[in-house]
């Protein structure tokens, strides 16, 4: 029982966490990471350095949200 309410433990911090990360994605208007410093120097691409880590730090929070989905699927 315990081991149940450690994942949904880590299963709210990591849904807060996203949609935190979610909301610094630059969309259209620029959203709040260029308020950070995200929209300032950009390479070739066209997508700054920041943008591209913050994609990388979404999706592997976004492995572990659904890791939690499943385990807790499983133990209910």
């Amino acid at each position: 029982m315990l081991l149940y309410y450690l994942i949904a433990f880590f299963q709210i911090v990591f849904c807060v966490a996203l949609v935190g990360l979610i909301l610094l994605h630059s969309g259209k208007g620029g959203g709040l990471s260029s308020s950070l410093g995200g929209g300032m120097g950009s390479t070739f691409s066209g997508t700054t350095i920041m943008e591209k880590n913050l994609t990388r730090l979404t999706i592997i929070v976004l492995g572990l949200f659904a890791l939690t989905n499943i385990a807790l699927f499983f133990l209910a």
